[in-house]
């Protein structure tokens, strides 16, 4: 990636500011889906509420503060305010690598449990069978495993794995190069402010040169 370029054709400034809005109008909707989904908190026992009420408000805290930087990034990309670009930029690649753990982390527990998912699967689809007729009699093998819906179920959880494999690797690709492109943008930001501390050093230390250079 170029440092005056995002996505190899747009400007970095305009490019990080459009990471921004794209962000914040995320965020923002997480939090609103959070704020009027908060009734469905209760429907959950009562021995687990004080617990999913911690998550609730956790989750609530983290969003709120993640649809704040990302304004705080839209406002450092148009005004080009290094300190705001800093802090968007500090949060982002938290978040970026935050998601990046726990994404392939997951991933690859499901690579590890594939035959526990197949199981629970094949275990759905025998209960909607005795749901339909209450006479259905699964098969089972001497080892106690069952062969009602393997087939099915084996392929399915294959082609879920492959399809989440697929976009934990893009989305982590993308996620990481909008990260690098913010990144290059506060790196240009902090040497556009050194270029200017120079030049007003330079004009405090010798007047009489930059009043001839204004002339």
């Amino acid at each position: 990636m170029g440092l005056n370029t995002c996505c190899f054709c747009v400007p970095l400034r305009t490019g990080v500011t459009v990471i921004a809005t794209i962000s914040f109008l995320f965020y923002l909707a997480c939090l609103i889906s959070f704020i009027m989904g908060r009734d469905g908190i209760h429907s959950f026992p009562k021995e687990d509420l004080s617990a999913v009420l911690g998550i609730y408000w956790t989750a609530v805290a983290v969003v709120s503060l993640y649809t704040a930087s990302s304004l705080l990034g839209i406002l450092g990309g148009v005004t080009q305010n290094r300190t705001m670009i800093n802090i968007f930029r500090f949060l982002y690649w938290t978040m970026a690598l935050l998601i990046l753990v726990t994404s392939t982390v997951t991933w690859i527990m499901m690579l590890v449990r594939r035959n526990s998912i197949v199981s629970e699967c094949q275990r759905y689809l025998l209960e909607q069978d005795s749901k339909q007729n209450s006479y259905y009699t699964p098969v089972t093998l001497p080892d106690g495993s069952m062969v009602v819906h393997q087939e099915d179920c084996t392929s399915a959880t294959k082609q879920v794995i492959i399809i989440i494999g697929i976009f934990v690797f893009l989305g982590n690709f993308i996620q990481l190069y909008f990260a690098s492109a913010i990144n290059a943008y506060a790196r240009r930001l902090k040497s556009i402010g050194t270029i200017q501390h120079h030049k007003l050093r330079d004009m405090d230390e010798f007047p009489e040169t930059a009043k001839m250079t204004v002339y």
